[in-house]
Protein backbone atom coordinates (compact mmCIF):
# COMPACT_ATOMS: atom_id res chain seq x y z
CA UNK A 1 0.00 0.00 0.00
CA UNK A 2 2.82 2.44 0.85
CA UNK A 3 4.67 1.80 -2.29
CA UNK A 4 1.88 2.55 -4.42
CA UNK A 5 0.80 6.26 -3.22
CA UNK A 6 5.20 6.77 -3.12
CA UNK A 7 5.84 9.74 -5.70
CA UNK A 8 9.02 9.33 -7.44
CA UNK A 9 10.96 12.11 -6.18
CA UNK A 10 9.28 12.03 -2.52
CA UNK A 11 9.77 15.16 -0.50
CA UNK A 12 9.10 15.13 3.44
CA UNK A 13 6.27 18.24 4.82
CA UNK A 14 5.86 18.79 8.39
CA UNK A 15 4.56 21.71 9.31
CA UNK A 16 5.98 24.47 7.51
CA UNK A 17 8.92 22.93 6.66
CA UNK A 18 9.62 20.36 3.78
CA UNK A 19 13.07 18.35 3.70
CA UNK A 20 13.78 16.43 0.31
CA UNK A 21 15.31 12.55 0.63
CA UNK A 22 15.44 10.00 -1.59
CA UNK A 23 15.94 6.63 -0.97
CA UNK A 24 18.78 4.38 -2.33
CA UNK A 25 18.64 0.97 -3.79
CA UNK A 26 21.35 -1.05 -1.80
CA UNK A 27 22.74 -3.07 -3.94
CA UNK A 28 22.32 -6.86 -4.02
CA UNK A 29 26.10 -7.77 -4.67
CA UNK A 30 26.87 -5.42 -1.08
CA UNK A 31 24.70 -6.89 1.25
CA UNK A 32 24.31 -4.62 4.29
CA UNK A 33 22.92 -4.26 7.55
CA UNK A 34 19.20 -3.88 7.25
CA UNK A 35 19.16 -0.40 8.26
CA UNK A 36 15.79 2.29 7.55
CA UNK A 37 16.34 5.72 5.65
CA UNK A 38 15.06 8.75 7.29
CA UNK A 39 11.62 8.58 5.03
CA UNK A 40 11.12 5.16 5.87
CA UNK A 41 11.46 5.94 9.78
CA UNK A 42 9.57 8.84 9.77
CA UNK A 43 6.95 6.63 7.23
CA UNK A 44 6.92 4.20 10.31
CA UNK A 45 6.20 6.54 13.08
CA UNK A 46 2.93 7.96 10.99
CA UNK A 47 1.56 4.27 10.22
CA UNK A 48 2.13 3.73 13.82
CA UNK A 49 0.32 6.82 15.26
CA UNK A 50 -2.43 5.63 12.87
CA UNK A 51 -2.48 2.10 14.18
CA UNK A 52 -2.43 3.61 17.69
CA UNK A 53 -5.32 5.97 16.88
CA UNK A 54 -7.27 3.24 16.37
CA UNK A 55 -6.06 0.85 19.11
CA UNK A 56 -6.84 3.61 21.46
CA UNK A 57 -10.45 3.88 20.34
CA UNK A 58 -10.65 0.42 20.34
CA UNK A 59 -10.09 0.63 23.81
CA UNK A 60 -12.02 3.59 24.56
CA UNK A 61 -15.00 2.46 23.57
CA UNK A 62 -14.84 -1.53 25.27
CA UNK A 63 -13.63 0.75 28.86
CA UNK A 64 -16.49 2.61 28.31
CA UNK A 65 -18.79 -0.27 27.21
CA UNK A 66 -21.66 -2.28 29.75
CA UNK A 67 -18.42 -4.61 30.46
CA UNK A 68 -17.39 -1.92 32.70
CA UNK A 69 -20.46 0.41 33.19
CA UNK A 70 -23.66 -1.08 34.33
CA UNK A 71 -26.80 0.23 35.23
CA UNK A 72 -29.40 -0.07 37.17
CA UNK A 73 -32.18 1.18 35.09
CA UNK A 74 -35.25 -0.49 34.39
CA UNK A 75 -34.73 -2.03 30.58
CA UNK A 76 -37.01 -0.46 28.92
CA UNK A 77 -35.64 2.78 29.88
CA UNK A 78 -32.08 0.84 28.54
CA UNK A 79 -33.70 -0.01 25.57
CA UNK A 80 -34.79 3.66 24.65
CA UNK A 81 -31.62 5.02 25.42
CA UNK A 82 -29.70 1.94 23.50
CA UNK A 83 -31.81 3.18 20.45
CA UNK A 84 -30.80 7.17 20.79
CA UNK A 85 -27.41 5.96 21.09
CA UNK A 86 -27.38 3.98 17.43
CA UNK A 87 -27.13 8.03 16.37
CA UNK A 88 -23.52 7.47 17.05
CA UNK A 89 -23.02 5.54 13.95
CA UNK A 90 -24.08 8.24 11.77
CA UNK A 91 -20.46 10.09 11.81
CA UNK A 92 -18.63 6.17 11.53
CA UNK A 93 -18.72 6.67 7.77
CA UNK A 94 -17.56 10.18 7.42
CA UNK A 95 -14.61 8.69 10.15
CA UNK A 96 -13.73 5.97 8.37
CA UNK A 97 -13.32 7.90 4.78
CA UNK A 98 -11.45 10.37 5.97
CA UNK A 99 -9.10 7.73 7.78
CA UNK A 100 -9.11 5.36 4.44
CA UNK A 101 -7.66 8.64 3.16
CA UNK A 102 -4.75 9.56 5.38
CA UNK A 103 -3.23 5.91 5.22
CA UNK A 104 -4.13 5.17 1.14
CA UNK A 105 -2.07 8.78 0.45
CA UNK A 106 0.53 9.41 3.79
CA UNK A 107 0.10 12.86 4.76
CA UNK A 108 4.10 13.37 4.91
CA UNK A 109 4.40 12.75 1.62
CA UNK A 110 5.26 15.54 -1.00
CA UNK A 111 6.29 15.06 -4.28
CA UNK A 112 9.05 17.66 -5.11
CA UNK A 113 7.80 20.37 -8.08
CA UNK A 114 10.65 20.36 -10.99
CA UNK A 115 12.07 23.79 -12.36
CA UNK A 116 9.77 25.66 -14.36
CA UNK A 117 10.04 25.62 -18.08
CA UNK A 118 7.75 28.51 -19.51
CA UNK A 119 4.77 26.86 -21.56
CA UNK A 120 4.50 28.89 -24.80
CA UNK A 121 0.88 30.90 -25.05
CA UNK A 122 0.34 30.04 -21.54
CA UNK A 123 -0.03 32.46 -18.53
CA UNK A 124 -1.09 32.12 -15.22
CA UNK A 125 -4.33 34.17 -14.07
CA UNK A 126 -4.97 34.76 -10.77
CA UNK A 127 -8.07 35.75 -10.19
CA UNK A 128 -9.00 37.45 -6.80
CA UNK A 129 -12.50 38.13 -6.08
CA UNK A 130 -13.85 40.51 -3.69
CA UNK A 131 -17.20 42.69 -2.85
CA UNK A 132 -14.86 45.47 -2.78
CA UNK A 133 -15.12 46.52 0.88
CA UNK A 134 -12.25 45.93 2.46
CA UNK A 135 -9.65 47.88 -0.31
CA UNK A 136 -6.69 47.52 1.88
CA UNK A 137 -6.45 43.82 2.00
CA UNK A 138 -7.23 43.46 -1.24
CA UNK A 139 -4.22 45.39 -2.53
CA UNK A 140 -2.39 43.94 0.02
CA UNK A 141 -3.14 40.86 -1.26
CA UNK A 142 -2.70 41.70 -5.02
CA UNK A 143 0.63 42.82 -3.57
CA UNK A 144 2.09 40.32 -1.95
CA UNK A 145 0.70 37.88 -5.53
CA UNK A 146 2.70 40.40 -7.32
CA UNK A 147 5.94 39.76 -5.34
CA UNK A 148 5.64 36.06 -5.27
CA UNK A 149 4.59 36.01 -8.93
CA UNK A 150 7.87 37.61 -10.33
CA UNK A 151 10.30 35.59 -8.06
CA UNK A 152 9.09 32.78 -9.93
CA UNK A 153 7.74 33.76 -13.31
CA UNK A 154 8.47 35.99 -16.62
CA UNK A 155 5.99 38.50 -16.60
CA UNK A 156 4.51 37.10 -19.83
CA UNK A 157 3.73 33.89 -18.10
CA UNK A 158 1.50 35.40 -15.51
CA UNK A 159 -1.33 38.35 -14.66
CA UNK A 160 -3.47 39.10 -11.74
CA UNK A 161 -6.75 40.01 -12.09
CA UNK A 162 -9.19 41.51 -9.24
CA UNK A 163 -12.85 41.10 -9.91
CA UNK A 164 -15.10 43.40 -7.63
CA UNK A 165 -18.23 44.88 -6.89
CA UNK A 166 -17.26 48.09 -5.83
CA UNK A 167 -14.77 50.43 -7.63
CA UNK A 168 -11.09 49.96 -6.62
CA UNK A 169 -8.03 51.30 -7.37
CA UNK A 170 -5.09 49.01 -7.67
CA UNK A 171 -1.81 50.36 -8.63
CA UNK A 172 0.48 46.79 -9.59
CA UNK A 173 2.25 45.81 -12.15
CA UNK A 174 0.57 43.27 -14.90
CA UNK A 175 -2.50 43.74 -12.46
CA UNK A 176 -6.10 44.89 -13.75
CA UNK A 177 -9.71 45.46 -11.86
CA UNK A 178 -12.40 44.10 -13.36
CA UNK A 179 -15.46 46.01 -11.81
CA UNK A 180 -19.10 44.47 -11.74
CA UNK A 181 -22.11 47.13 -12.95
CA UNK A 182 -24.18 47.13 -10.12
CA UNK A 183 -27.19 46.49 -12.98
CA UNK A 184 -25.34 43.78 -14.49
CA UNK A 185 -27.92 40.67 -14.06
CA UNK A 186 -26.65 36.67 -15.75
CA UNK A 187 -29.50 35.39 -17.91
CA UNK A 188 -30.66 32.44 -14.79
CA UNK A 189 -30.59 35.34 -11.84
CA UNK A 190 -27.59 33.89 -10.04
CA UNK A 191 -26.16 36.25 -7.30
CA UNK A 192 -23.26 36.90 -5.45
CA UNK A 193 -20.32 35.26 -6.39
CA UNK A 194 -21.32 33.50 -8.57
CA UNK A 195 -22.84 36.77 -10.91
CA UNK A 196 -19.35 38.25 -10.77
CA UNK A 197 -17.38 35.20 -11.45
CA UNK A 198 -19.73 34.64 -14.60
CA UNK A 199 -19.30 38.44 -15.21
CA UNK A 200 -15.70 38.03 -15.84
CA UNK A 201 -15.52 35.19 -18.12
CA UNK A 202 -17.01 37.26 -20.99
CA UNK A 203 -14.36 40.85 -19.97
CA UNK A 204 -11.32 39.10 -18.85
CA UNK A 205 -8.30 39.17 -21.12
CA UNK A 206 -7.59 35.81 -20.35
CA UNK A 207 -6.83 33.30 -23.47
CA UNK A 208 -8.03 30.15 -24.00
CA UNK A 209 -4.95 28.17 -23.17
CA UNK A 210 -4.30 30.07 -19.43
CA UNK A 211 -5.03 28.86 -16.51
CA UNK A 212 -6.91 30.40 -13.59
CA UNK A 213 -6.35 30.63 -9.90
CA UNK A 214 -9.37 31.03 -7.96
CA UNK A 215 -8.91 33.14 -4.87
CA UNK A 216 -10.45 35.20 -2.05
CA UNK A 217 -9.40 38.01 -0.65
CA UNK A 218 -7.32 37.28 1.82
CA UNK A 219 -5.48 34.27 0.24
CA UNK A 220 -2.20 34.15 0.38
CA UNK A 221 0.38 31.65 -1.57
CA UNK A 222 4.35 31.10 -2.16
CA UNK A 223 6.66 29.81 -4.78
CA UNK A 224 6.77 26.83 -3.64
CA UNK A 225 2.74 26.96 -4.37
CA UNK A 226 3.57 28.69 -8.00
CA UNK A 227 5.89 25.85 -8.80
CA UNK A 228 3.33 23.10 -8.08
CA UNK A 229 0.60 24.72 -9.72
CA UNK A 230 2.66 25.08 -12.73
CA UNK A 231 4.02 21.69 -12.70
CA UNK A 232 0.06 21.04 -12.53
CA UNK A 233 -0.58 22.99 -15.46
CA UNK A 234 1.99 21.54 -17.61
CA UNK A 235 1.12 18.17 -16.79
CA UNK A 236 -2.24 18.74 -18.33
CA UNK A 237 -0.74 20.56 -20.82
CA UNK A 238 0.81 17.59 -22.17
CA UNK A 239 -3.05 15.25 -22.07
CA UNK A 240 -3.79 13.88 -25.74
CA UNK A 241 -7.37 13.36 -24.82
CA UNK A 242 -10.28 14.48 -22.56
CA UNK A 243 -10.55 17.88 -20.42
CA UNK A 244 -7.90 19.37 -18.82
CA UNK A 245 -8.47 18.33 -15.29
CA UNK A 246 -9.27 20.91 -12.31
CA UNK A 247 -6.62 21.14 -9.19
CA UNK A 248 -7.05 21.88 -5.65
CA UNK A 249 -4.69 21.82 -3.01
CA UNK A 250 -4.94 22.27 0.97
CA UNK A 251 -5.57 25.74 2.66
CA UNK A 252 -4.12 26.17 6.25
CA UNK A 253 -5.46 29.13 8.21
CA UNK A 254 -2.88 28.86 11.33
CA UNK A 255 0.18 30.82 9.19
CA UNK A 256 -0.96 34.18 8.69
CA UNK A 257 -1.56 36.81 12.05
CA UNK A 258 -4.32 34.97 13.86
CA UNK A 259 -7.18 36.84 15.14
CA UNK A 260 -8.80 34.51 17.25
CA UNK A 261 -7.08 31.21 18.63
CA UNK A 262 -10.29 29.36 18.83
CA UNK A 263 -11.62 29.66 15.79
CA UNK A 264 -8.34 28.99 14.34
CA UNK A 265 -7.94 25.94 15.86
CA UNK A 266 -11.66 25.10 15.44
CA UNK A 267 -10.41 25.17 11.53
CA UNK A 268 -7.92 22.07 11.59
CA UNK A 269 -10.43 19.86 11.24
CA UNK A 270 -10.58 21.74 7.38
CA UNK A 271 -7.10 21.39 6.79
CA UNK A 272 -8.22 17.69 8.13
CA UNK A 273 -10.82 17.28 5.89
CA UNK A 274 -8.59 17.99 2.53
CA UNK A 275 -6.28 16.06 3.29
CA UNK A 276 -8.77 13.23 3.83
CA UNK A 277 -12.03 12.98 1.40
CA UNK A 278 -11.42 16.02 -0.09
CA UNK A 279 -7.98 14.39 -1.11
CA UNK A 280 -9.81 11.36 -1.72
CA UNK A 281 -11.84 12.34 -4.16
CA UNK A 282 -9.48 14.28 -6.09
CA UNK A 283 -6.82 11.45 -6.50
CA UNK A 284 -10.13 9.35 -8.11
CA UNK A 285 -10.54 12.45 -10.33
CA UNK A 286 -13.90 13.50 -8.95
CA UNK A 287 -15.75 16.06 -6.76
CA UNK A 288 -18.23 14.14 -5.11
CA UNK A 289 -18.09 16.28 -2.36
CA UNK A 290 -17.98 19.64 -4.61
CA UNK A 291 -15.13 22.06 -3.84
CA UNK A 292 -13.92 24.63 -1.86
CA UNK A 293 -14.66 28.38 -4.10
CA UNK A 294 -10.40 29.14 -3.11
CA UNK A 295 -7.32 27.43 -4.50
CA UNK A 296 -9.25 26.20 -7.66
CA UNK A 297 -6.48 26.15 -10.85
CA UNK A 298 -8.79 25.64 -14.05
CA UNK A 299 -8.37 26.07 -17.83
CA UNK A 300 -10.11 29.14 -18.97
CA UNK A 301 -11.52 27.72 -21.88
CA UNK A 302 -12.91 24.78 -19.54
CA UNK A 303 -14.25 27.63 -17.26
CA UNK A 304 -15.86 29.57 -20.12
CA UNK A 305 -17.72 25.71 -21.44
CA UNK A 306 -19.20 25.73 -18.01
CA UNK A 307 -19.60 28.96 -16.14
CA UNK A 308 -21.28 30.07 -13.31
CA UNK A 309 -24.58 31.14 -13.89
CA UNK A 310 -26.63 28.49 -12.80
CA UNK A 311 -29.82 30.21 -11.12
CA UNK A 312 -30.63 31.23 -7.38
CA UNK A 313 -29.80 27.35 -6.21
CA UNK A 314 -26.31 27.66 -7.25
CA UNK A 315 -25.70 31.08 -5.92
CA UNK A 316 -25.17 30.26 -2.07
CA UNK A 317 -22.03 28.15 -2.58
CA UNK A 318 -21.33 28.67 -6.51
CA UNK A 319 -18.55 26.14 -5.74
CA UNK A 320 -19.70 23.13 -5.07
CA UNK A 321 -22.33 23.50 -7.64
CA UNK A 322 -19.85 24.45 -10.30
CA UNK A 323 -18.03 21.72 -9.43
CA UNK A 324 -20.57 18.98 -9.53
CA UNK A 325 -21.46 20.29 -13.30
CA UNK A 326 -18.14 20.02 -13.97
CA UNK A 327 -18.77 16.40 -12.97
CA UNK A 328 -21.29 15.41 -15.02
CA UNK A 329 -19.55 17.00 -18.05
CA UNK A 330 -16.79 14.16 -17.29
CA UNK A 331 -14.23 16.88 -16.30
CA UNK A 332 -11.60 15.46 -14.24
CA UNK A 333 -10.22 17.00 -10.92
CA UNK A 334 -6.49 16.27 -9.01
CA UNK A 335 -5.33 16.87 -6.10
CA UNK A 336 -2.24 19.37 -5.76
CA UNK A 337 -0.10 18.89 -2.87
CA UNK A 338 0.69 22.34 -2.07
CA UNK A 339 -0.31 24.94 -0.04
CA UNK A 340 -2.41 28.12 0.34
CA UNK A 341 -3.02 30.10 3.51
CA UNK A 342 -5.98 32.24 4.27
CA UNK A 343 -7.46 33.15 8.00
CA UNK A 344 -10.14 31.83 10.09
CA UNK A 345 -12.97 33.92 11.08
CA UNK A 346 -12.58 36.50 13.74
CA UNK A 347 -15.34 35.54 16.09
CA UNK A 348 -17.13 32.36 17.29
CA UNK A 349 -20.54 34.21 15.17
CA UNK A 350 -18.66 34.35 12.19
CA UNK A 351 -18.10 31.13 12.30
CA UNK A 352 -21.36 29.55 13.32
CA UNK A 353 -22.78 31.83 10.25
CA UNK A 354 -20.27 30.74 7.64
CA UNK A 355 -21.06 26.96 8.55
CA UNK A 356 -24.82 27.64 8.02
CA UNK A 357 -24.18 29.60 4.56
CA UNK A 358 -21.93 25.92 3.81
CA UNK A 359 -24.84 23.48 5.34
CA UNK A 360 -27.56 25.26 3.54
CA UNK A 361 -26.00 26.10 -0.06
CA UNK A 362 -24.85 22.19 -0.23
CA UNK A 363 -28.31 21.02 0.41
CA UNK A 364 -29.29 23.35 -2.61
CA UNK A 365 -26.85 22.11 -4.36
CA UNK A 366 -27.65 18.04 -3.08
CA UNK A 367 -31.04 18.79 -4.09
CA UNK A 368 -30.88 20.41 -7.28
CA UNK A 369 -32.78 18.78 -10.42
CA UNK A 370 -30.62 21.01 -12.81
CA UNK A 371 -27.56 18.03 -11.53
CA UNK A 372 -27.31 14.57 -12.62
CA UNK A 373 -28.54 12.24 -9.25
CA UNK A 374 -25.36 10.28 -9.59
CA UNK A 375 -23.79 12.91 -9.21
CA UNK A 376 -25.10 14.82 -5.93
CA UNK A 377 -26.15 11.35 -4.27
CA UNK A 378 -23.01 10.92 -2.70
CA UNK A 379 -22.87 14.61 -1.37
CA UNK A 380 -26.52 14.19 -0.78
CA UNK A 381 -25.69 11.25 1.53
CA UNK A 382 -23.34 13.41 3.05
CA UNK A 383 -25.48 16.48 3.62
CA UNK A 384 -27.95 13.88 5.18
CA UNK A 385 -25.52 12.99 8.18
CA UNK A 386 -24.34 16.51 8.82
CA UNK A 387 -27.96 17.57 9.13
CA UNK A 388 -27.80 15.29 12.26
CA UNK A 389 -24.68 15.19 13.80
CA UNK A 390 -25.70 17.82 15.85
CA UNK A 391 -27.90 14.86 17.67
CA UNK A 392 -24.79 12.49 18.22
CA UNK A 393 -23.15 15.32 20.28
CA UNK A 394 -26.08 15.87 21.83
CA UNK A 395 -26.40 11.71 22.73
CA UNK A 396 -23.23 11.78 24.18
CA UNK A 397 -23.97 14.73 26.88
CA UNK A 398 -27.35 12.96 27.75
CA UNK A 399 -25.42 9.56 28.37
CA UNK A 400 -22.66 11.42 30.54
CA UNK A 401 -25.48 13.18 32.88
CA UNK A 402 -27.62 9.67 32.68
CA UNK A 403 -25.86 7.09 32.16
CA UNK A 404 -26.72 3.97 30.39
CA UNK A 405 -25.54 0.24 29.61
CA UNK A 406 -23.80 0.32 26.07
CA UNK A 407 -23.15 -2.33 23.95
CA UNK A 408 -19.92 -3.72 23.43
CA UNK A 409 -19.91 -3.49 19.65
CA UNK A 410 -21.93 0.28 19.31
CA UNK A 411 -19.24 1.64 22.54
CA UNK A 412 -16.16 0.02 20.20
CA UNK A 413 -18.33 2.00 17.09
CA UNK A 414 -18.58 5.34 19.05
CA UNK A 415 -14.67 5.14 20.43
CA UNK A 416 -13.21 4.48 16.87
CA UNK A 417 -15.45 7.13 15.44
CA UNK A 418 -14.35 9.69 18.11
CA UNK A 419 -10.34 9.18 17.70
CA UNK A 420 -10.43 9.35 14.03
CA UNK A 421 -12.02 12.21 14.36
CA UNK A 422 -9.51 13.58 17.02
CA UNK A 423 -7.21 12.67 14.35
CA UNK A 424 -8.46 14.92 11.87
CA UNK A 425 -7.92 18.00 13.68
CA UNK A 426 -4.38 16.67 14.75
CA UNK A 427 -3.52 15.93 11.24
CA UNK A 428 -4.67 19.77 10.18
CA UNK A 429 -2.57 20.80 13.68
CA UNK A 430 0.96 18.81 12.47
CA UNK A 431 -0.28 20.14 8.84
CA UNK A 432 -0.24 23.86 10.01
CA UNK A 433 2.03 24.59 13.61
CA UNK A 434 5.89 24.14 13.37
CA UNK A 435 7.46 23.50 16.76
CA UNK A 436 10.62 25.02 15.96
CA UNK A 437 8.67 28.78 14.96
CA UNK A 438 6.07 28.18 18.28
CA UNK A 439 9.42 26.85 20.57
CA UNK A 440 8.56 23.38 22.57
CA UNK A 441 6.48 24.68 25.11
CA UNK A 442 3.92 26.98 23.05
CA UNK A 443 3.50 23.90 20.74
CA UNK A 444 2.37 21.24 23.54
CA UNK A 445 0.45 23.74 24.74
CA UNK A 446 -1.32 24.38 21.73
CA UNK A 447 -1.72 21.12 21.22
CA UNK A 448 -2.69 20.21 23.91
CA UNK A 449 -5.62 22.89 23.50
CA UNK A 450 -6.14 21.52 20.37
CA UNK A 451 -7.46 18.16 21.51
CA UNK A 452 -8.73 19.29 25.05
CA UNK A 453 -11.07 22.00 23.20
CA UNK A 454 -12.77 19.22 20.69
CA UNK A 455 -15.95 19.21 22.51
CA UNK A 456 -16.13 23.15 22.33
CA UNK A 457 -15.19 22.86 18.24
CA UNK A 458 -17.98 20.59 17.96
CA UNK A 459 -20.39 22.05 19.73
CA UNK A 460 -18.85 25.72 17.47
CA UNK A 461 -19.80 23.26 14.17
CA UNK A 462 -23.05 21.90 15.71
CA UNK A 463 -24.27 25.76 16.18
CA UNK A 464 -24.01 26.16 12.51
CA UNK A 465 -25.95 23.29 11.20
CA UNK A 466 -29.02 24.37 14.02
CA UNK A 467 -28.84 27.35 12.52
CA UNK A 468 -28.92 26.37 8.65
CA UNK A 469 -31.36 23.71 9.83
CA UNK A 470 -34.09 26.61 11.51
CA UNK A 471 -33.03 29.63 9.67
CA UNK A 472 -31.99 28.57 6.45
CA UNK A 473 -29.36 31.27 4.58
CA UNK A 474 -31.02 32.98 2.17
CA UNK A 475 -28.05 35.69 1.31
CA UNK A 476 -24.40 34.76 0.43
CA UNK A 477 -22.72 35.74 3.97
CA UNK A 478 -18.90 36.88 4.29
CA UNK A 479 -17.02 36.66 7.73
CA UNK A 480 -15.01 39.81 8.60
CA UNK A 481 -11.66 39.64 6.70
CA UNK A 482 -10.14 43.25 7.84
CA UNK A 483 -9.04 44.26 11.27
CA UNK A 484 -11.08 47.65 11.74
Amino acid sequence: MISSSLPTSPTLHTGASNISQRIVSTPRALPRPLHFSRLSWRLARYYALLLAATLVGIGYGYYFSEVFFQSAKSDWVQTIFNSLKLLWLVPLPYAIINFYSFVRYPVILRASSPSITPLPGVRLVIRIVTRGKNPKLVAESAAIARHTLESVLRDDQWLIEVVSDNQLTIDEHNTSVIVVPQDYATPNRTRFKGRALHYALSHSTARDRDWIIHLDEETRFDADTVRAIHAFVATQNRRKSGHPAIGQGVILYGKKQIMNWLTTMGDSIRVGDDYGRFRLQFEHGKAWFGMHGSFVVINNAIEKQIGFDHGSESSITEDAFFALVAQAMDVKFQFIHTFMYEQSPFSIMDFIKQRRRWFGGLWLCALSPAVPLKNRLVLGTFMSMWSVSWLCLAMVYVNFLFPTDTPVWLAICGGVSFLYYVTLYLIGFFATYDRQQLGNLKFVALLMLQIVLIPVFSAMESGGVIYGLFSPPNDFYVVQKEVR
